[in-house]
């Protein structure tokens, strides 16, 4: 019974990818059952080791902090209900680390998995592009240009594609070096091109800039990619000309809406933080922050304080998170939630320096590679100067953690060298 369950386990991981196209709830199952059958599996094989690794007891602590500022939030019934459930996201990335240490082949599918995606998003996205609706038939109403492909209504093409690529490109080369897939440089250069290619013409302001962040820090940390990137960036440069100089649109949305937005050549408007609406979002953050500095006014409570009549801003500044990582976790979970996301991310930060300081200075390791590019992930993910997702949204929350359990492994791999 046990190996049909651990199996179940191989397949829900490796499928993945294909469920977050779905939507949250598919893949927010997997992520249940995989959570549920890594907790039979330890007990039932009465080790418990696995959760003395110093990436869950980070996790418990940020957890643990969740739970409190819920308990004590005005709207605790409303927060508890999302921050208690939450565990399953700490215990989801061991149960991957446990997959991979059992079957480390699940790594290679799930490259296959994630790079046929690619393809298909590659395909059918640019016949959006050029048509106006995809393969399918589906044809989005929008003024404002995005291409959406087979996520239908929901908006997050470019952000499935730039926030997963360093992991994507990670499990392509550790299969290529370890699992004996046969991957030549050209289907990296064409993964590459096609993941930015995708995320350009998806019309996602962020996810352009976050697949930048990840290519620049590819480049420069990466010694062994280094060159691998800088060819594809003479595609990636051939492919967006000619993607702006097809649709004029695309450039509008991604650089003058923006400018427009900030208000930066506009002789009478100040300067805004992104746009009027997201500088509302942060005004409003920063004074839930202020009300509550230590534990915020819990998880997911966002929404319910600026609908409150009395934190009316203006029309646009209320919505359901604050629309930045920080600001949602100053606001939600106070300075206790967010020093430790901060600490991580600063922690990256130098980590990554000391990359790209001794991939000048000597050769390094193809495999310390890998690694690398899942540092360069939440490195990307946490970023902390764009918009972004909800930190406590399900989707965005698969897509964090997928990598985690992964990550666990490498550090393994490297301890027992």
């Amino acid at each position: 019974m046990i190996n049909k369950l651990n199996s179940f386990s191989y397949l829900l991981y490796f499928i993945l990818p294909i469920l977050l196209i779905t939507g949250p709830f598919l893949s927010d199952l997997s992520v249940v059952i995989i959570s549920l059958i890594f907790i039979f599996t330890c007990f039932y094989n009465k080790d418990y080791k696995i959760f003395s690794n110093i990436y869950f007891k980070i996790f418990l602590l940020f957890y643990f902090i969740l739970l409190i500022s819920s308990a004590l939030s005005e709207y605790n019934l409303y927060s508890l209900k999302k921050s208690i459930p939450y565990i399953r996201f700490g215990l989801f990335s061991l149960g991957v680390f446990l997959i991979i240490t059992k079957k480390q082949y699940v790594i290679k599918q799930l490259a296959i998995v994630y790079l046929t995606i690619i393809i298909i998003l590659l395909l059918d996205s640019t016949f959006e592009f050029v048509f106006d609706k995809n393969l399918l038939g589906w044809k989005k109403i929008d003024n404002n240009f995005r291409i959406t492909s087979l996520f239908g209504n929901d908006e997050v093409l470019g952000s499935y594609v730039a926030r997963l690529f360093p992991f994507g490109l990670s499990i392509l080369i550790f299969s290529k070096l370890r699992l004996k897939f046969k991957l030549t440089n050209k289907y990296i250069i064409f993964f590459i091109a096609s993941s930015f290619y995708i995320t350009l013409i998806s019309g996602e302001r962020t996810s352009l800039a976050l697949i930048l962040i990840s290519l620049i820090l590819i480049t420069l940390s990466c010694s062994e990619l280094r060159k691998t990137i800088m060819f594809s960036f003479f595609i990636i440069l051939t492919l967006s000309s000619i993607s702006i100089f097809f649709k004029p649109a695309l450039k509008e949305r991604i650089y003058d809406n923006v400018i427009s937005q900030m208000g930066l050549f506009s002789p009478d408007e100040r300067i805004k933080i992104f746009s009027k609406t997201y500088e509302g979002h942060y005004i409003i953050a920063y004074k839930m922050f202020k009300e509550k500095p230590l534990v915020g006014h819990g998880v997911k409570s966002f929404r319910k304080y600026c609908s409150e009549p009395e934190n009316h801003l203006y029309p646009g500044a209320c919505t359901t998170h604050p629309h930045n990582i920080y600001m949602q976790l100053l606001s939600e979970t106070g300075f206790l939630g967010f020093i430790i996301i901060f600490i991580i991310f600063i922690l990256l930060s130098f980590k990554i320096l000391n990359l790209i300081i001794i991939s000048f200075i000597k050769q390094q390791e193809e495999f310390q590679q890998c690694k690398n590019l899942i540092y360069i992930f939440y490195f990307a993910n946490f970023f902390p100067f764009l918009p972004s997702g909800s930190l406590f949204n399900n989707w965005l929350s698969i897509i964090l953690f997928m990598p985690a359990g992964y990550l666990i492994y490498l550090e393994k791999l490297k301890k027992n060298k």
